[in-house]
């Protein structure tokens, strides 16, 4: 027998399974970081790419910095602590200075998630601390629209600062190629209309995942960039145990760039088509909730044969995450029918994610491990839910002598390379 253990909330999940099924690992390439996350920062800072415009912030009466909720794993903390005194060395004091809690269309952050996101060091230095509400009007500033037609509405405080600087992390992204660069802005602090105008490129040719040049998503999402007047980007590259490998800081476009260049030689992993594929989304917080694990779906989609099985281990402490995911997959029967909606009526975001998830079940079985999945909504969802990881085994083992398996502990990072 063989032994499965994958990431589940903050803890684990584990399996065994029979040897004749034959178990394939798609792992990240196991990068150990050379320096503390700190000092990659100070780095970054101390090498900028591009031009980040010195005299703008040597001049600047008010900086804004985006930083990212609690449903990512970026070590905002750190990256504050070094951007901090860096500013100072500019004549940017701590008053003078505002961080923006961005989630797009997510909850607004809380007084908890706040300590846990900045620590309550940070929370005692910074005065003006922003929880982003996308569909707040009061808070939202509208700047015109973008070359593609998209709608300008961005968070009223980042737009008035004279400086802004954008944070996050690089990682694969389903559609817009990978994520990071201004996107913890146009995106982050976006308002619904953005954010919707924007994601309704993701059914164009080229809105794929892993891929930057001559993705839509992508290119509108940089022009927004450019309206709202990101300055300069602070972005890591992580490993699999959530650990900062890589940072970059300097020109939103240019730096990212070169993030990506080396994200690639992480999360580029050798697969080949499988009758199962197990996916995580490699716990805490990415599995938060559906909506967000529901990014782990896209590399099984593409790697599971016709009919088979994936597997999708998420915690989902809260739930779907977005109601209006949840409503659009109640009122169709069918994945298929779910799909045929998206061509007849007006793109709505939150329900893409029925879009992204039905393309998945139309292919494949789904199994949820999770004790936060109730049946009745599985049954909404078109998939099965159970509580343990050995219960989704041997339901996707029943009636198969052998089989092959795919592993993908840290799915919503992978980049899927076929062997040829």
């Amino acid at each position: 027998m063989q032994k499965i253990e994958i990431a589940y909330g903050r803890g684990t999940q584990t399996c065994t399974i029979p040897d004749s099924v034959q178990c394939n690992y798609g792992k990240l390439k196991q990068v150990e970081p050379e320096q503390q996350a700190e000092d990659q920062v100070a780095t970054a800072l101390a090498h900028l790419v591009g031009n980040i415009y010195e005299d703008k912030l040597r001049t600047a009466k008010s900086v804004a910095i985006a930083i990212s909720d609690i449903t990512r794993p970026v070590p905002s903390r750190v990256i504050l602590e070094q951007l901090l005194p860096w500013l100072a060395e500019f004549g940017v004091s701590e008053d003078r200075i505002t961080v923006l809690v961005g989630g797009g269309l997510h909850r607004p952050a809380n007084s908890k998630d706040l300590k846990y996101i900045l620590g309550e060091h940070l929370l005692s230095r910074i005065t003006k601390i922003v929880a982003h509400d996308a569909d707040n009007e009061d808070m939202l500033t509208f700047l015109g629209h973008s070359r593609m037609g998209t709608p300008v509405f961005v968070n009223k405080y980042f737009a008035e600062a004279d400086y802004k600087i954008v944070t996050g992390m690089v990682d694969a992204h389903q559609f817009m190629g990978f994520t990071a660069g201004v996107k913890g802005a146009v995106i982050g602090l976006g308002g619904r209309p953005t954010i919707t105008g924007n994601h309704a490129h993701l059914f164009e040719p080229g809105a794929e995942l892993g891929r930057i040049e001559g993705n839509p998503t992508r290119i509108d999402l940089e022009d927004i960039g450019r309206i709202i007047g990101v300055d300069m980007i602070v972005n890591v590259v992580l490993n699999d145990k959530k650990q900062a490998i890589h940072a970059v800081a300097g020109d939103p476009v240019l730096a990212q760039r070169k993030a990506v260049e080396f994200a690639k030689s992480v999360f580029g992993v050798q697969v080949a088509p499988a009758d199962i594929v197990i996916a995580s989304p490699g716990g805490f917080p990415k599995d938060i909730n559906l909506y967000q694990a529901q990014k782990a779906l896209i590399p099984a989609m593409q790697i599971v044969k016709q009919g088979g099985t994936i597997i999708l281990v998420a915690e989902c402490l809260e739930g779907t995450g977005e109601e209006s995911f949840e409503r659009k997959m109640g009122k169709y029967e069918s994945a298929n029918q779910v799909l045929d909606s998206f061509s007849r009526k007006e793109f709505e975001i939150g329900p893409h994610k029925a879009y992204l998830w039905a393309r998945t079940v139309a292919k494949a079985r789904v199994i949820i491990v999770s004790q936060n999945i109730s049946s009745s909504l599985a049954k909404t969802l078109m998939v099965e839910s159970v509580p343990t990881l050995q219960n989704a085994v041997d339901i996707s083992l029943t009636g198969k002598d052998s089989a092959t398996l795919m592993l993908l502990p840290y799915a919503s990072s992978v980049i899927p390379i076929f062997e040829m």
